[in-house]
């Protein structure tokens, strides 16, 4: 899926992507043919993919963490288009990693406009004391584990 998003909002776009909530992306989908039903990393699926690297200020991850599975938890799993959000917090850092998975760009772009109407403010606080570095991805391939045949 070719997908550009517009830049509109620096601060409240990341928002919208960090505050997801943990998931494991080991699920078997409730629906093969819905590429929306549980979080899978797929090639084939056309969805939005969002990764986001977030650099909390200094001294922040725990509380950036507690707010983002907070505002995913309360808002943003219920919106529209929202597949899923892998929250991944860093062991040798402050960094924050949000793998998100959207059903589209407007999808995407609603969910901001719900942040930005104040409407989830533990995703407002997040990007106000943090700086976001997002950008939208196509999955190209997946390789798994195998076990060697002898």
């Amino acid at each position: 899926m070719k997908t550009i998003l517009k830049r509109t909002n620096v601060l409240i776009l990341p928002l919208i992507l960090g505050a997801l909530s943990l998931m494991n992306f080991t699920q078997t989908p409730q629906n093969a043919n819905d590429p929306t039903s549980d979080a899978i990393i797929n090639a084939d699926n056309e969805i939005l993919t969002v990764i986001n690297v977030i650099t909390p200020k200094e001294g922040q991850q725990e509380k950036i963490v507690a707010l983002l599975q907070k505002g995913m938890s309360q808002t943003m799993r219920y919106q529209k288009g929202f597949i899923s959000a892998n929250i991944h917090k860093s062991l040798d850092s402050e960094h924050i990693i949000v793998y998100a998975q959207w059903k589209d760009a407007a999808s995407l772009n609603a969910a901001v406009q719900l942040i930005e109407t104040g409407k989830a403010p533990n995703m407002l606080e997040v990007f106000s004391n943090s700086t976001p570095d997002y950008h939208p991805y196509d999955v190209i391939s997946v390789n798994l584990a195998h076990e060697k045949t002898k």
